[in-house]
C-alpha cells in the first residue's frame, strides 16, 4: 500500500512539475509562489549588499536565505524523484532517466540556485561571491516564462547562422587586434603592449562602444580603427537581422499552429467553454497573447461562415453553401 501511495504521489508531483502538460490551478499557484519567493530572495540579496541595511536586518535576511535554500533544495530533490513520470520519454528509466534529467538545462539551474545557500550555511566560500551567485536564482524564472521558450527556439533554429556570425566576429577581433598591436605598439607601448591588450580596444571598436581609454594616434592606426568600426557595425547588423528574421518566423509558425487548433475545434461551428479554455492553454504554451487567439477564432469563423448549418443541431453541413 505504501508503494502505491508513493507512486501516486510521484505522479501528482510530476503533473505539478511537468512543463509539457497544460497548466492547472495547482501548478499556477505553485509557480506563482515560487516566483514570489525568488523575487523576495533576490531583493534581500541586493539590499543585503548595503552595509547599513545588512547590519539592521541581518537576522531577517539569514532566515529568508535559509527558507529559500530549503525550499529550492526540497524542490530539486522532488523534481529528480518525479522525473521518471514526466512526459519526456528520455527520463523514464529509474536510474539513467534521472541522471539525464539532472544533466538537463533547467535541472542545472535548480542546482545552481541551491549550492550557494548550502555553501554559505557550511561557511565555505567568499560571502560576496556567494551573494552574487544567489542572484542566478532569477534564471529559475525562465522555466515558466513563455518568451524565453520562444527565444530558445530561435537560438536552436539559427544555431549555425549565429555560430557563423560569432566566428566572423572572433576572426575580425583577432586580426584587428594583431594589426593594431603591430601599428600602435611602438607609439603606445603601455596601451598596446600585447595582442591581448589590443583585443580590448578591438572589442570596444567592434561593438561601437568606444570608451576612449585606448585611441590610435598614428595615421595607419586611425585608418585601421575606421575600418574595424565599419566592420563592427556590419557584423552587429547581420547578427541582429538573423535573430529578428528567425523570431518573426517562430511567431508565424506558432500563429499557424494556433490557427490549426482553432479550426479543428470550430469544425462543428461552435466553441464550447472547455474548448475555449483548451485554446487558451495552447496559446499560453505557444507564448501568444489572448488577442492572437481571438484573432484566430475570428479568422476561422469567417472561413466557415459561408457553410450551411443544420437547423436542428446547428452543426456545419460541409460541402454545402446557403442559396
Amino acid at each position: 500500500m505504501l508503494l502505491f501511495a508513493l507512486v501516486a504521489e510521484r505522479r501528482r508531483l510530476a503533473r505539478l512539475f511537468d512543463d509539457d502538460l497544460p497548466p492547472t490551478l495547482g501548478s499556477r499557484i505553485f509557480n506563482t509562489a515560487l516566483a514570489t519567493l525568488i523575487f523576495v530572495n533576490v531583493a534581500g540579496v541586493i539590499l543585503g549588499s548595503v552595509e547599513a541595511f545588512d547590519r539592521r536586518f541581518a537576522p531577517e535576511l539569514w532566515w529568508l536565505e535559509t527558507l529559500a535554500t530549503t525550499v529550492f533544495a526540497v524542490e530539486y530533490v522532488l523534481r529528480a524523484w518525479a522525473a521518471v513520470e514526466l512526459q519526456n520519454e528520455r527520463f523514464r528509466h529509474p536510474l539513467w532517466g534521472r541522471l539525464r534529467y539532472l544533466r538537463s538545462f533547467f535541472a542545472l539551474i535548480d542546482l545552481v540556485a541551491v549550492l550557494p545557500g548550502i555553501l554559505g550555511m557550511l561557511g565555505a566560500g567568499d560571502l560576496r561571491t556567494l551573494r552574487l551567485l544567489r542572484l542566478l536564482r532569477l534564471l529559475k524564472l525562465t522555466r515558466h516564462a513563455t518568451i524565453f521558450n520562444l527565444l530558445w527556439a530561435v537560438f536552436r533554429e539559427e544555431a549555425r547562422s549565429i555560430g557563423a556570425v560569432l566566428f566572423i566576429l572572433m576572426m575580425t577581433l583577432t586580426i584587428s587586434a594583431s594589426l593594431m598591436y603591430m601599428i600602435e605598439g611602438e607609439a603606445q607601448p603601455d596601451g598596446f603592449s600585447s595582442i591581448p591588450a589590443a583585443m580590448w580596444w578591438a572589442v570596444e571598436t567592434l561593438t561601437t562602444v568606444g570608451y576612449g581609454d585606448l585611441v590610435p594616434t598614428t595615421v595607419f592606426g586611425k585608418l585601421m580603427g575606421g575600418v574595424v568600426a565599419i566592420v563592427g557595425v556590419a557584423a552587429v547588423a547581420l547578427f541582429t537581422s538573423v535573430i529578428t528574421v528567425s523570431f518573426l518566423d517562430q511567431l508565424r509558425l506558432r500563429r499557424a499552429a494556433l490557427r490549426q487548433a482553432v479550426e479543428a475545434r470550430l469544425s462543428d461551428g461552435r466553441l464550447s467553454a472547455a474548448e475555449v479554455e483548451e485554446l487558451e492553454e495552447i496559446g499560453e504554451r505557444l507564448g501568444l497573447p489572448d488577442a492572437e487567439m481571438a484573432e484566430a477564432v475570428d479568422d476561422a469563423a469567417r472561413d466557415i461562415a459561408g457553410h450551411a448549418t443544420c437547423p436542428h443541431c446547428g452543426g456545419v453541413l460541409t460541402g454545402m453553401r446557403p442559396a
